[in-house]
């Protein structure tokens, strides 16, 4: 038997620990929803800085899991997803109120003009290869024309920090295409006609973009014989949305953007790769409190938090409060808060998940318990460092699970570790 409950410690600890630091976490209680209807609590730890960029990128996708959804008003849709820029890149743009602008602004002009976008849906589904999930994701939508019928459109998100470099990537499209249209049949077996795929490639990595766009580049084909040729072969060029090449201004000045959207973007381009990313975000804090005065602005710019604790090394949760307080209010320390006691939740959730899935029910509280009290350690020496000895890891060790939940939202604003402490 102790063989069997150490199992369950580890697997719970890593839950905690290793697995859950780059993930988003479903919270099982559902909480009533700003509108109408109820939402699971769903959560994105921020506490994993210390992991490098590589590691995150590499580990294998979780379930995924949708949540805030039901509403009319705009809304932030969180999944269970390891990689952090997939989870931003879903919860952001797999809503239509914030993926409609940029498909638009991205699609060419008669395209867009030709396309009724509030009618823009998100498609359930994932068509891209299991084996690179851990280097792109993708979302589906639809939109019907202005005469009638519908058009797809494919928009994937590559997530690297550098571009493929196999020069197949308009092959991989295909084959995303390919497997669209049969989804389609399946669904339209009367259908004598396939909806037009509009494929688009979002890509915020820094180093520029070598890919063949076009299909046909690919193919052997001898320079003389393809005017004669091009007729009977596949043809297409997919849409590169490529941040790095977008100004600032651009991105900030789209008028079909919502703020979140923008402030997104601009994370995606700048977050993971610039030490001085702080200065950035001081250009942008107007559209940082047009996300927080929006409707769910609370909620969102907690994700935009988290997104950045996780992706930037050189930014710690102290200065971004302290940034953020000068410039918003009060109202910013919400948002750290509401951070801080998602990451307690991330950590007792998946303790429970991971018991249960070793079958020993006796492993469940103890795989809670010694989860939180891992995740909260890790918090305190990012922000105490040395601080942080034998007698605080013993106070610890010994606390109770309700005194760890207390602690946890306070280490983001804590000075002191008597603060953080004090009852």
């Amino acid at each position: 038997m102790g063989a069997v409950m150490a199992s369950v410690e580890r697997f719970a600890v890593r839950a905690a620990v290793d697995w859950l630091p780059a993930a988003v976490s479903v919270v099982i209680h559902e909480i009533p929803m700003l509108g109408s209807g109820t939402v699971p609590v769903c959560s994105v730890d921020l506490a994993a800085r210390a992991t490098t960029r590589q590691d995150r990128s590499s580990r294998s996708p979780a379930r995924q899991n949708s949540c805030l959804r039901g509403s009319s008003s705009p809304t932030v849709a969180l999944r269970m997803i390891v990689n952090p820029h997939d989870a931003m890149f879903k919860a952001v743009f797999g809503q239509p109120e914030h993926a409609r602008g940029t498909l638009r602004a991205v699609v060419p002009p008669p395209l867009a003009e030709s396309l009724d976008w509030s009618t823009l849906a998100l498609r359930p589904g994932s068509f891209v290869d299991a084996a690179l999930s851990h280097q792109h994701t993708d979302l589906l939508y639809s939109a019907s024309w202005r005469s009638g019928g519908e058009a797809l459109v494919h928009l994937l998100f590559e997530h690297q920090s550098s571009p493929p470099t196999d020069g197949l990537m308009a092959h991989r499209l295909l084959r995303y295409q390919v497997r669209i249209w049969e989804r389609w049949r399946t669904d339209h077996p009367r259908s004598r006609t396939l909806p037009l795929i509009v494929p688009i490639v979002m890509y915020h990595g820094a180093a520029p973009w070598l890919e063949p766009r076009s299909f046909d580049d690919l193919l052997e084909l001898p320079a003389k014989l393809r005017p004669e040729i091009e007729p009977h072969v596949v043809r297409f060029t997919y849409i590169l949305h490529d941040l790095s090449e977008i100004s600032d201004d651009e991105l900030r000045e789209g008028a079909l953007g919502t703020a979140l959207a923008k402030l997104v973007a601009m994370c995606f381009k700048y977050a993971r790769t610039r030490a001085d990313f702080l200065h950035i975000l001081s250009r942008w804090m107007d559209v940082v409190g047009d996300v927080l005065r929006a409707p769910h602005g609370l909620e969102a710019l907690a994700l935009v938090i988290r997104y950045i604790l996780e992706v930037n090394e050189h930014v710690g949760p102290e200065v971004l409060q302290a940034l953020l307080e000068r410039d918003l209010g009060p109202e910013a320390k919400d948002a750290i808060m509401t951070a801080g006691q998602q990451i307690f939740e991330q950590g007792r959730q998946q303790g429970i998940e991971q018991g249960r899935q070793q079958g020993v029910e006796q492993g469940v509280e103890q795989g809670r318990q010694q989860g939180v009290q891992e995740m909260l350690l890790r918090l305190l020496r990012d922000r105490f460092g040395d601080a942080v000895g034998p007698q605080v890891e013993q106070r610890i060790a010994t606390a109770s699970l309700e005194q760890i939940q207390a602690w946890t939202p306070r280490v983001l604003t804590a000075a002191t570790l008597n603060d953080l402490f004090a009852a």
